[in-house]
């Protein structure tokens, strides 16, 4: 079974793809357990924020008010995770939150500007379909078909159609194209689970406090399923050339490709 993932680091790199899925070579990747400490903490706070709204949070509290008792939870959520993911970070667990905890701050604002504008124009009752969006966070999905898988950060549903969202916790859109590479991933894997054509997507950069709109089109989707074929051909025995690059020097198995060379 192919990934999402390993088709979109195929165009980053070919011969990482004949390391990691046919060599088994693991090597440290700290942004990863960055990515998935934002993801969990970002779980848990959409699934606990319904109930804060209903049992804390009044018509007449302002934004800043709002905001506290959101953060408040968010420090929490955001200590609690990152001591359960200890042993796997090297550095500072306590830089790291304070570094997650900053990007929670945003989001934190951001939402109780939201609610205290929706309150405002609608009161509290009348406004939880409109601040509370039916998603589904963290969707794996498997299609044998297409033989392909993938976990998908956020779906998002407007009227009856629904929107792949790929969450990036990185400190630029240097990869943007192998961004939306797996963006389009998502959305046949979603095409087949749902049964709907899916257009467009978005990737949202939440250290560069950013989110794109995509489309996905045939084209888009022509060139994921070529590209995929050509990891399946790694994957069946074909191993691709090194090609030393500038963008080795951003790449966990630099070390390993280039030591002797060095």
């Amino acid at each position: 079974m192919i990934y999402v993932t390993d088709v979109s680091q195929y165009t980053f790199c070919p011969y990482s793809i004949y390391l990691k899925r046919v060599k088994k070579v693991q090597v440290p990747m700290p942004y990863m357990i960055f990515g998935s400490i934002y993801h969990r903490v970002t779980e848990q706070l959409e699934m606990r924020e319904r109930i804060l709204f209903d049992h804390f949070v009044e018509e007449d509290m302002g934004t800043e008010e709002i905001a506290d008792i959101l953060y408040r939870d968010t420090k929490k959520v955001v200590k609690n995770t990152v001591l359960r993911n200890k042993r796997r970070i090297k550095g500072n667990f306590l830089d790291l939150i304070d570094e997650i905890n900053f990007l929670f701050h945003r989001r934190a604002t951001h939402r109780a500007s939201l609610l205290d504008e929706a309150m405002r124009r609608y009161g509290k009752k009348d406004i939880y379909d409109e601040v509370f969006p039916k998603t589904l966070t963290e969707r794996s999905i498997v299609s044998r078909e297409l033989n392909l898988c993938g976990r998908i950060d956020r779906i998002e549903k407007e009227g009856e159609e629904y929107h792949p969202v790929e969450i990036k916790t990185g400190r630029s859109e240097r990869y943007i194209e192998k961004d939306i590479l797996q963006l389009t991933g998502y959305a046949l894997l979603m095409e087949e689970e749902f049964g709907s054509p899916v257009d467009k997507g978005f990737i949202e950069y939440v250290v560069l406090d950013t989110k794109r709109e995509i489309e996905i089109d045939e084209k888009s989707k022509n060139t994921f399923i070529q590209v995929k074929d050509a990891v399946e051909n790694v994957l069946t025995g074909f191993i691709p050339e090194k090609e030393r690059r500038k963008k080795c020097e951003f790449c966990n198995f630099r070390k390993i490709c280039w030591e002797d060379e060095s």
